[in-house]
Formats: C-alpha cells, sequence, structure tokens
C-alpha cells in the first residue's frame, strides 16, 4: 500500500511539473536566447524581470528584449497577465497583414519610344514573422504612350500576382527597415511579369509607410510595322524602373 502511495505521490509531482513548465513565462532576446520561468515584473521601455527554475532573478533592458509570452500567449510587454483582457492581435509574430501601394515608372528602352506607367494595388496575405510574408496582390495599371509601344487601344491593364516580402534585420526598437519584395504574376491584356523591390519601412511592425524602387520585367502585347506601316500583333519584353510607395498594416 506504501508503495502504490508513493508511486501516487511521484505522478502527481511530475505531472504538477509538466503543467507548470507548459504554463511557463518566457522572454525572447534579441541575441536568440530564451528564459523561461515566472516574469515578476515589467516596466515598459525599462526592463523584464524573470525569476527562472533554479531560483534566480534575472532583469533584462528594454531594449535587450523582443518579446514577451505568458504560458503560451504572446503580448505587448508591460499588458496584464489576465485572460479577460484585452489582446491587441496586431502585435502577434504572426498573422494576416494588408497593404495599399501606388507605383510609377518608365520602360527601359535605349532606342526607339518608351512607355510609362501608373498602378494602384491592394495585398493581403499571411505573415510568418518580420522576415517572411506571402501574400496576393491585383490592381490597376494604366500606361502613357500607349499607342506606341503596345497593340491594345485600350491603355488599361490589370496585374494578378504572388508576393514574398520581409525585412533585412530585426525591427524592434528600429522606426525604419530596409524590406524586400518580389511580385510574380500576370496582367489582363499583356502577360507574365515579375518585380523584385528593394526599400525602406518606416513606422512599426503592423503599421509603416513603404518606399522601394523596383524593376519590373513584363511581357508585352507589342507589335511591328510592315511597309505598308501596318501593325502586327507581337509579343515583347520590356523592362521598367519603378518607384512604390505604400501603406502596410
Amino acid at each position: 500500500m506504501k508503495k502504490i502511495l508513493l508511486l501516487f505521490t511521484a505522478l502527481c509531482f511530475a505531472l504538477g511539473i509538466s503543467a507548470q513548465q507548459k504554463g511557463e513565462d518566457v522572454v525572447y532576446l534579441n541575441n536568440g536566447s530564451v528564459i523561461k520561468g515566472v516574469i515578476e515584473r515589467v516596466v515598459d521601455n525599462v526592463s523584464v524581470s524573470i525569476r527562472t527554475r533554479d531560483g534566480n532573478l534575472l532583469t533584462y533592458p528594454a531594449v535587450e528584449v523582443r518579446r514577451v509570452a505568458y504560458g503560451t500567449e504572446p503580448i505587448i510587454p508591460g499588458k496584464s497577465k489576465n485572460p479577460n483582457s484585452y489582446k491587441d492581435y496586431s502585435t502577434y509574430e504572426t498573422g494576416f497583414w494588408w497593404s495599399a501601394e501606388l507605383q510609377g515608372g518608365f520602360s527601359c528602352n535605349l532606342e526607339g519610344p518608351n512607355l510609362g506607367m501608373l498602378e494602384l494595388d491592394a495585398l493581403g496575405g499571411y505573415r510568418f514573422n518580420q522576415y517572411a510574408k506571402i501574400g496576393l496582390g491585383f490592381g490597376a495599371r494604366y500606361y502613357f504612350n500607349n499607342d506606341d509601344i503596345r497593340y491594345s487601344s485600350i491603355k488599361w491593364a490589370f496585374p494578378l500576382y504572388v508576393n514574398v516580402r520581409g525585412n533585412f534585420i530585426p525591427e524592434e526598437h528600429r522606426t525604419m527597415v530596409p524590406y524586400y519584395s518580389m511580385d510574380l504574376g500576370a496582367a489582363f491584356r499583356d502577360g507574365v511579369f515579375f518585380r523584385p523591390t528593394i526599400g525602406v519601412r518606416v513606422g512599426s511592425e503592423r503599421s509603416a509607410l513603404l518606399l522601394g524602387v523596383s524593376y519590373m520585367g513584363q511581357q508585352l502585347n507589342g507589335f511591328t510595322l510592315d511597309d505598308n506601316m501596318a501593325r502586327t500583333k507581337k509579343k515583347k519584353y520590356t523592362s521598367f524602373i519603378v518607384f512604390k510607395v505604400g501603406y502596410e498594416f
């Protein structure tokens, strides 16, 4: 009987330790370290103090802290542990993102006429972390000098594309970071295109102004002229330099 009671006590103790560890608070540092224990004090924009499993009380300056998690639920440092308190999902590491972007540029033909373009896009997708986001974009594009380059007299095209983007460096405690972006898709009335972009994000992780410069390779429905100046439809690959401004949240 004593052996059974002893075994039962040990089992309960093990389960209690496991449950305690599962619900542990966590401090994630910018250098990649992860400290587990019980958070005892958080001073906004100053420091975070956590008592580890071995009883040591460790205090870290806020500039060294990447994020804080109570149990398995990440929150902003300084927010209440009350499960019924308001949760700002826009501060979470993962989640959905949206963006509106205005782009304008010109083709890069060294010989012959050039084509101008102005495009307004809306994008949305999923954020894995600040370094990797994927989404889908669509928009409306208007061409200048259209009749000199394109076979169609309609000056509008409608791009639909997949977008991958992210930051080059951590965004914590910075208001400006460099970012990358890549579009791959097709424009209705034209053809396939790709558009890599580099630029800067100005703001916070989930609310920022975007400024960028892009190279766009676009397949166009162009034309050739015969001796009688009659047009014959012909696919043409055209390079563009594009400048971008947008807002991402």
